[in-house]
């Protein structure tokens, strides 16, 4: 059988779906699940290192329409309110190093990402392991978390410039105007 691109994009899209909604949400209140994962230049990145600030993690991938659309709303946010010490990390879910950074360098994003090594390291889990402890419901999904890496509030969907200053204010506080 030959594969068409939309075919695969379309049936990988609907996989990671099926995956993501396996079980219910992570619970406000529950501490992050422990993760150990690669950013896209090959920097380990455990829990340990989101402690100190307060994070917007936001699961994403390429394919995706959505997660795509608000990419750019999420780093002019974080980037406006880095002085309140909230910080953007990214999750790909489970697409590797060199497609996710091709991605965000043709978006001009510089935007730090976890992601799969391009050659599948041995010894590290996969972005899809994380996702499945998250019990992420779609895609994209963000995650607001305190700075001890207690999981706030969680969004399944797209962030529009109004919901994103509505989490931003009951979450953690801050007034952001989109």
């Amino acid at each position: 059988m030959r594969w068409h691109l939309p075919t695969a994009v379309a049936s990988a899209a609907l996989l990671m779906l099926l995956l993501l909604s396996s079980a219910s949400a992570q619970r406000p209140g529950q501490p992050l699940p422990s993760f150990e994962l690669r950013d896209q230049h090959g920097e380990l990145v455990t829990n340990d290192d989101l402690l100190g600030k307060r994070w917007m993690l936001n699961v994403w991938a390429s394919w995706c329409p959505p997660c795509r659309a608000e990419l750019p709303l999420l780093a002019r946010a974080a980037d406006e309110t880095a002085e309140e010490d909230i910080g953007l990390l990214l999750l790909n879910a489970g697409e590797t190093a060199s497609v996710a950074v091709r991605f965000l360098e043709g978006e001009g994003l510089e935007l730090r990402t976890l992601v799969d090594p391009d050659g599948g390291e041995r010894g590290l889990e996969s972005t899809n392991d994380t996702l499945r402890r998250l019990r992420a419901g779609g895609l994209p999904t963000t995650y607001f978390l305190d700075a001890d890496g207690t999981l706030l509030a969680t969004f399944v969907g797209e962030l529009t410039p109004d919901a994103l200053a509505e989490r931003l204010s009951s979450v953690f506080g801050v007034v952001w105007t989109p």
